[in-house]
């Protein structure tokens, strides 16, 4: 990777349907009303699994750009939240927390969250979590462990911790990337470190520790997330020397399995699939793994591991039964129950979150938005939008709300309604 920075350029998008060129419309001065309902609070969506909780209303035939707005670096998803979207950026040195209205694109508040973290072996300036909504607050991390509760409405804080001078937590290589999350009363944080208390459980209401678990020390890039999984309530987590859940009451340990060994493998957030399975992905390759409960005692075998899904910067998605992801530049279909793949189309790296029967691909390099129908008979693309510059790198996944989808580089955050 090498640093950029690229020109700002009109959209001149073109959409392919059955073979039928339709041109994209262009973005107008009066935009539709915005969403007025939250669809996508956080890190891939409102469950983190990368999928939309209600699907598109039906095929889109064509992409129209609502607005762009320039950024100077950031590589978190945008969280929407009513008629607001809040992403982490970075401007004139400083790391930000900033509110857009999702109308128009405009800035609403800003927070300062403290110098820049700096970009290293090839790596770019700013922050890299995605913070978290909820009714009232943002939650976010800064790349240096600062993390803070912030007013939904005005930007004002709320309550705030340092990670590393509170709780001994140690920085991943390029910085803290772990989205906050929400579970009932509790706003959770994943850290690592050979002093940290581990998994952090604060009072979301006025930042109190509630509980800490130290499990997972190795650390990594990783997000939890929370699950019903033989009968209890987990958060479940991945770290470099542990795959583990704890009870989300307590953080008392549940069940682990070993890691893979360093905490720089560890990209992707766990992924909960039905039949209490996980799947978790890696650099290297993904697991799936089964959870059992007998009386008291959890227990947890590996169903499958394979090389060919791997870790990307979007999720696994997963529908009846079938996998959708990223292994290097295939996007793949997989068997959930055995890690057959059932078939690969090669549309080189790129991000990707399910809206109902859809697939929303987002490429890497090439500019191009695809919806693809998530279904294992094979690979079918219904549309094909330019709504990047060719070349510019998106290293973010798409996010997703009422029929608009976001999508962002280091250089701008632009959003786009898919429309039948």
């Amino acid at each position: 990777m090498t640093l950029w920075r690229t020109l700002l350029l009109l959209l001149t998008a073109v959409t392919w349907l059955g073979g039928r060129t339709v041109e994209a419309v262009p973005a107008r001065d009066d935009p539709p009303a915005a969403p007025t309902h939250s669809a996508w609070p956080g890190l891939w969506g409102p469950d983190r699994n990368g999928t939309a909780t209600i699907g598109l209303p039906a095929t889109p035939v064509r992409v129209r750009e609502l607005w762009r707005r320039p950024v100077d670096g950031g590589y978190g998803e945008l969280a929407v939240h009513g008629d607001s979207g809040y992403a982490l950026e970075l401007s004139d040195g400083q790391d930000l927390v900033v509110a857009v209205a999702l109308d128009t694109g405009r800035e609403r508040w800003r927070y300062t969250l403290g110098t820049t973290y700096r970009g290293h072996d090839g790596s770019h300036d700013g922050p890299i979590s995605t913070p978290s909504v909820d009714e009232k607050h943002v939650y976010a991390l800064s790349p240096h462990g600062r993390l803070v509760a912030l007013r939904r409405d005005t930007g004002a804080i709320e309550w705030q911790h340092d990670l590393v001078a509170e709780f001994g937590a140690s920085a991943p290589s390029y910085g803290f990337a772990t989205a906050p999350l929400v579970e009932g009363d509790l706003l959770l944080i994943q850290t690592g470190g050979e002093k940290t208390r581990g998994l952090l459980a604060f009072d979301r209401r006025d930042g109190t520790l509630r509980w800490s678990a130290r499990h997972g020390l190795k650390g990594g890039y990783a997000s939890p997330v929370a699950a019903s999984l033989a009968g209890t309530r987990q958060i479940v987590a991945a770290s470099g020397d542990d795959l583990f859940a704890v009870d989300a009451r307590d953080g008392r340990l549940l069940w682990r399995m070993d890691g893979p060994g360093h905490g720089d493998a560890v990209a992707n957030g766990p992924i909960v699939l039905p039949g209490n399975r996980v799947l978790f992905t890696f650099w290297e390759d993904s697991r799936l793994v089964e959870i059992t409960r007998t009386g008291d005692t959890f227990s947890v075998r590996e169903v499958w591991r394979t090389p060919r899904l791997r870790s990307a910067y979007g999720p696994v998605v997963h529908r009846d039964g079938f996998l959708y992801g990223f292994g290097g530049p295939f996007l793949l279909c997989l068997d959930a129950s055995t890690g057959e793949v059932r078939w690969r189309q090669r549309l080189y790296d790129g991000a990707l979150v399910r809206v109902g029967a859809h697939l929303i691909v987002l490429g890497q390099k090439s500019g191009l938005l695809r919806i693809v129908d998530a279904t294992h008979e094979g690979y079918r693309e219904h549309l094909r939008a330019e709504v990047l510059p060719a070349g510019v790198t998106a290293m973010t996944g798409p996010s997703y709300a009422a029929g608009r989808v976001y999508v962002r580089t280091i250089d701008e955050v632009a959003a786009f309604a898919l429309e039948p």
